[in-house]
């Protein structure tokens, strides 16, 4: 009968496997073929389908992006999502926000465009309908109800105008 020998390398690449398929299984994507193949995606994030993320983009974990049947949710190039971001182009209405067993609740859905080079801080609310331009900042912790200008820094809860960045170095 042979000795077998232990090849450290085995144990190594069965590790990396493993633990790339825990990461993947905690990602959804559902039925999504609108992400650039650039787009990093932390752990535990929900991508709805009608998502379109362009080239470069991050989102980081905990990250949820819901878009609705009739709305979509466009996100633009080399985007910094933080953690726990919120993104949701869908909504109760408050005509009928619940449902009973055979009635349905209604819901509002419109649709979500965020810009290029946009910085979206942690734990992020953004609500259906809002336009984010191209190179804003979203402060961390902030409910983003109303549109935001390009260039623009808000936050808070609501978010509002903090200040334009005109110290932008623009080479791009």
């Amino acid at each position: 009968m042979k000795n077998i020998k232990y090849i450290p390398i085995i144990d190594e690449l069965a590790t990396f496997i493993l633990n790339r398929a825990r990461a993947y299984k905690k990602r959804r994507l559902l039925k999504n073929k609108n992400i650039h193949s650039s787009v990093r995606i932390g752990n535990d994030c929900l991508i709805d389908k009608n998502v379109y993320i362009a080239q470069g983009t991050y989102i980081g974990g905990g990250g949820k992006l819901y878009a609705g049947v009739e709305s979509k949710i466009e996100i633009g190039k080399y985007c910094a999502i933080g953690y726990n971001v919120h993104i949701k182009a869908r909504s109760h209405d408050l005509k009928r926000p619940t449902s009973t067993g055979s009635i349905k609740h209604l819901r509002i859905e419109k649709d979500i465009i965020i810009g290029d080079f946009v910085w979206i801080g942690d734990n992020v609310f953004i609500k259906e309908g809002v336009n984010i331009a191209s190179h804003a900042v979203i402060a961390a912790n902030s409910v983003v109800v109303k549109n935001v200008k390009e260039k623009e820094i808000v936050g808070g809860v609501p978010a509002k105008h903090i200040r334009i960045n005109n110290s932008l170095i623009d080479t791009y």
